[in-house]
């Protein structure tokens, strides 16, 4: 008998140390999307002329730096190279704030062999920013991904490699480097990146429609949250459990989960505003059109963009449709409706017309409604929500049966 425990208290030590070396495994990232014939060619495509050469020649230099030992780097680049960069510069007439950024990486192709991977890491990162504010996410998601390369032992660049890859659409690509910032985050105990990359790990497999998968995902972030005193990923992670209840028609746990991500959130949290927008349209669904309305109203006054302005008129409108505010209701569809309809829109406004069709249906206002479900099928977008999709099929099918019998 104690043999046998003492070979079972074996297993189970092997069995811990086997899990143990799984877990500090880090697993490689894609560099690169398939259609990429040449590396970051983005760059090329987001900047004509010099200064889209100049940006691309600097990231080039900083994969090569990175790919080599760091004992073999001296005498990498000519000794020309670092003169051949700075005359670039100076001809391209770029911004100040990324002329000192590349002035720093040319300093590299100068000196090789003593350039800080913590600098670059650093600079590669203010040109990714630079990008994103300039709307270039090609760009960005290149220089991030260089700064994780500078520093392939450091969770944080590896996670904002994820994030953005996240952002732009490029799911496989995100999924293998914020997978690699988890392994990275608990080798290197960075618990905010670690937290971070599993809300967005969430975020990333809601979108593929595995929401069990995407609940096992939040829930590891909101634990981590929680153990380290991390209030908003904890808040984020909450945020993410919400909009899965909301999605599986689980209200009740939708409104416990909303509570709770505002009291991590806390005021002034600039993903606030996003969850008490999610939390106007679980009244909307839940038919409490009255609570809404005021809600949406100060939310519009910070919605700028097109797109987002658009769907919160749409769900404005059928709040106002559920409580009979004929003239409410018909400003918000008019004003919606204008957003989307503009020459040159290229967003996705699917869930927007989906939105505006069903404002319409409430009123029996079968024009409007016929009116939003044509536009989706003459205009399909090119990357449109197939779930939001196949419910505006449904809708213009009943507009269609509706508006023969009404003619």
């Amino acid at each position: 008998m104690q043999v046998r425990t003492a070979r079972s208290s074996t297993s189970r030590a092997r069995g811990r140390r086997r899990n143990a070396s799984r877990r500090w495994c880090i697993p490689p990232a894609i560099l690169r999307e398939p259609d990429e014939t040449l590396e970051a060619s983005q760059i090329l495509e987001e900047h004509k002329g010099d200064v889209g050469l100049l940006l691309w020649n600097s990231l080039r230099d900083v994969t090569l730096w990175s790919s080599v030992e760091p004992d073999r780097r001296e005498g990498l680049f000519t000794t020309e190279g670092a003169n051949k960069r700075l005359g670039q510069l100076q001809g391209a007439g770029v911004d100040p704030t990324l002329e000192v950024s590349l002035t720093t990486l040319a300093a590299v192709v100068g000196s090789p062999g003593t350039a800080s991977p913590e600098i670059v890491t650093l600079v590669c990162m203010e040109i990714s920013r630079w990008a994103q504010g300039n709307g270039a996410f090609g760009t960005a998601l290149a220089f991030a991904q260089a700064a994780a390369l500078a520093s392939p032992e450091e969770a944080a660049p590896a996670y904002t490699v994820g994030s953005l890859a996240l952002r732009w659409g490029r799911h496989a690509r995100a999924e293998t480097w914020l997978r690699r910032s988890i392994g990275l985050a608990r080798r290197g105990k960075d618990w905010q990146s670690y937290a971070q990359a599993y809300v967005d790990m969430g975020v990333l497999y809601a979108r593929r429609d595995m929401h069990g998968t995407a609940r096992r995902y939040y829930t590891q972030a909101m634990r981590a949250g929680r153990r380290h005193g991390l209030l908003a990923v904890r808040g984020a992670a909450l945020h993410g459990l919400f909009l899965l209840a909301m999605e599986a028609g689980e209200l009740d746990d939708g409104e416990r989960y909303a509570r709770a991500a505002m009291r991590a959130y806390g005021r002034g949290h600039p993903r606030l505003a996003e969850l008490l927008h999610d939390v106007a349209y679980l009244w909307v669904t839940r038919e409490s059109f009255g609570r809404a309305i005021p809600m949406l109203q100060k939310l519009l006054v910070a919605r700028t963009g097109p797109g987002e302005r658009a769907l919160t008129l749409a769900i404005l409108a059928r709040a106002a449709a559920g409580t009979g505010e004929r003239r409410l209701y018909e400003e918000a569809w008019s004003n919606a409706w204008g957003l989307i309809n503009r020459p040159g829109a290229r967003e996705d406004h699917t869930r927007t017309l989906l939105e505006l069709g069903r404002a319409a249906a409430r009123l029996k206002d079968w024009i409007r409604m016929e009116q939003a479900t044509r536009l989706h099928a003459t205009q399909p977008p090119r990357h449109a929500d197939r779930k939001a999709s196949e419910q505006l099929a449904e809708l213009a099918a009943f507009a269609r049966g509706h508006g023969s019998a009404a003619a």
